[in-house]
């Protein structure tokens, strides 16, 4: 009689941090699972987001529990998130993972591997850490409390590593899962940089706190715009479906319902990537708006407090993603008071007047800007995925 040969039992902790970090569990477990479905029989745990727990990763918490913006918001919310992280520590040494990856949430996530750490019987956990703290944009030395504490540190981000680097701590670029799941998208739009239209972008952020303090001067500068042009300009504002009602209300409260439509950057794909010119909130949407060939506006607008304290920690020339990765200052970037209707309005003309030269601009950037993201053979998550494979056996 044959014997049923038993795969072995191996435990996987992924913790996201937010929306963006939720897609990235979620293609990177289902990748795990692809490479490994006939070595071991996997269990994954975590704080989880919709995308992981469809992918039946058992919860511990949600995300949403831990999502804070800015340093006013962590410092307000400092005792229940220590709460919460001693809660999840004892947590993880009872479920004892094999591998503990933490993609996202970098204070809380340096934190809860630290305090593993020090607990003995949680040295044998390999501790991976996606997305890292972007030092090249912030304070440079938060890097040292960094150094030594995760086994893999694992950057998304073209010549990150180059910052790394200068204070001897080692990363490792393997792609970028989101900007190529984009790219492979953009691909298959053969005709959109040959359309002509008269639709513009605004774009106030993918986060409630970031909506909130942009959406209002955004809506401002719209009405100067189309008074400016005549309404010849039809607008899109693509967000989450999360936000769409409370942004539609905003948007009829200033009368211009009309004039723009309040969509889902997935559905719209097409119409946005059609789009002339866009005004963004600072992240990971200025990257693809660029590599879309769009001129873009770039702006961040947050609490007094957020703002003040920006001033002394943020590297302005650094903090837009395009203007980093490629060490240019192509995209202008408007932050707090500096972002205001009149500067906005200002911007905004000088990119629709000139535009043929704007677009030449872009289409040089986007083509830089892919080189850079594919730099590796395989996938992003092809590669971290072969990591975690090689730590399981």
């Amino acid at each position: 009689m044959n014997k049923i040969k038993l795969k072995n039992s191996k435990k996987i902790f992924v913790l996201s941090g937010e929306e963006s970090g939720d897609i990235i569990a979620s293609g990177l477990i289902k990748e795990i699972l692809k490479q490994n479905k006939n070595k071991f029989d996997l269990k994954f745990y975590g704080v989880t987001g919709p995308r992981m727990r469809s992918l039946g990763v058992s919860t511990i918490f949600e995300f949403t529990k831990i999502n804070y913006l800015g340093v006013s918001e962590i410092i307000l919310n400092f005792f229940s998130l220590k709460i919460r992280l001693n809660k999840l520590i004892d947590k993880i040494k009872i479920i004892n993972p094999d591998i503990l990856i933490t993609i996202d949430a970098k204070l809380f996530s340096l934190s809860l591997a630290k305090g593993l750490k020090k607990n003995k019987s949680s040295n044998d956990i390999k501790l991976i850490h996606v997305v890292l703290p972007t030092i090249w944009a912030h304070s440079q030395s938060r890097v040292y409390k960094w150094k030594n504490v995760f086994d893999f540190l694992i950057s998304v981000v073209p010549n990150e590593d180059k910052f790394f680097v200068n204070f001897n701590v080692k990363t490792l670029y393997l792609g970028n899962p989101i900007f190529e799941k984009f790219l492979n998208k953009i691909s298959k739009l053969k005709y959109f940089q040959n359309e002509n239209n008269s639709n513009c972008l605004i774009l106030p952020g993918s986060r409630e706190n970031e909506i909130k303090y942009n959406i209002d001067i955004l809506l401002k500068t719209v009405l100067k715009i189309n008074t400016h042009y005549k309404n010849k300009i039809k607008w899109l504002l693509p967000t989450l479906n999360r936000f769409q009602d409370e942004i539609y209300k905003k948007v009829k409260s200033y009368n211009l319902h009309d004039n723009i439509e309040v969509t889902d950057f997935d559905k719209s794909f097409k119409k946005i990537a059609l789009s002339k010119i866009a005004i963004c909130c600072s992240g990971t949407a200025t990257l693809q708006l660029s590599l879309l060939s769009i001129p873009t506006i770039a702006i961040y607008k947050t609490s007094f407090l957020n703002g003040f304290i920006a001033k002394f920690l943020v590297n302005f020339d650094n903090v837009i993603l395009p203007n980093f990765i490629l060490r240019k200052q192509v995209l202008p970037f408007l932050f707090q008071d500096q972002c205001n209707v009149e500067n906005l309005f200002k911007l905004f003309c000088e990119f629709f007047d000139n535009y043929e030269s704007k677009k030449d601009k872009f289409k040089k950037l986007s083509k830089s800007l892919r080189k850079e993201i594919i730099k590796n053979k395989g996938s992003f998550n092809y590669n971290l995925a072969k990591i975690v494979s090689k730590i399981l056996s």
